[in-house]
């Protein structure tokens, strides 16, 4: 979506987001976020600034696994047999913080198509609105479920040259399926019985918010 190592090269820092996989401050981000980066923190909900320590990643997928100290409220993972083409899903998170500020934003949207770039089938195709920033945020369904993690958009340049047109509303996210491996460690029930079906949409994102946060690599 946007390259955060030229961000901090010009601004000394770069921004994304991320999402708490375990109640003891795991969290799940994009790894272009943090690529080459020496410090890393995040801002939850609460306003506070934590220091993030980076445990691993998964570069191919464009995924990492990072932690802060902190009890914390996990999202719940879901495998991608469950979820369709037309689809309706949201993700939260914090785009353009510079210009829209610091509160987190709830955007909504469908799946499109059930691969990605060139028929990529690590990707889903959704038509949320996305901005630098949202990057690393989960892809929800109406239950509040992970089914992906918000990744990158096609490029409208590149898309231009290439077709002669530009793309409208074309975005990405890696299935969730890639990243129950990384995480399978440490929470092997992460299936675990769903809390959150029977509640209202308003209430679901209320709920989940806590669960996501400011991501901020230097």
């Amino acid at each position: 979506m946007y390259k955060p190592k030229e961000t901090r090269k010009e601004k000394g820092f770069a921004s994304g987001t991320g999402f708490f996989v375990t109640d003891n401050g795991y969290m799940v981000t994009n790894y272009h976020i943090l690529e080459d980066s020496k410090e890393i923190f995040t801002v939850t909900t609460d306003g506070s600034l934590l220091k993030a320590k980076f445990i691993k990643g998964d570069p191919a997928n464009d995924i990492a696994l990072i932690k802060i100290n902190a009890v914390t409220r996990p999202l719940r993972i879901s495998e991608m047999k469950g979820i369709s083409k037309g689809e309706e899903v949201f993700t939260l998170g914090y785009p353009l913080i510079a210009i829209q500020g610091q509160e987190q934003k709830a955007t909504f949207g469908r799946v499109n198509s059930l691969t990605g770039y060139k028929g990529d089938i690590r990707f889903l195709q959704i038509d949320i609105p996305l901005q630098p920033g949202n990057s690393g945020g989960p892809l929800l369904n109406k239950k509040g479920q992970v089914v992906g993690v918000v990744t990158a958009t096609l490029d409208a340049v590149g898309a231009l040259k290439l077709s002669g047109h530009l793309p409208q509303n074309v975005n990405y996210a890696v299935k969730s399926d890639y990243i129950i491996p990384l995480i399978r460690d440490l929470i092997p029930d992460e299936l675990k019985e769903d809390k959150l079906s029977k509640k209202e949409l308003t209430q679901t994102i209320k709920f989940l918010e806590p669960s996501v946060a400011l991501v901020i690599s230097k």
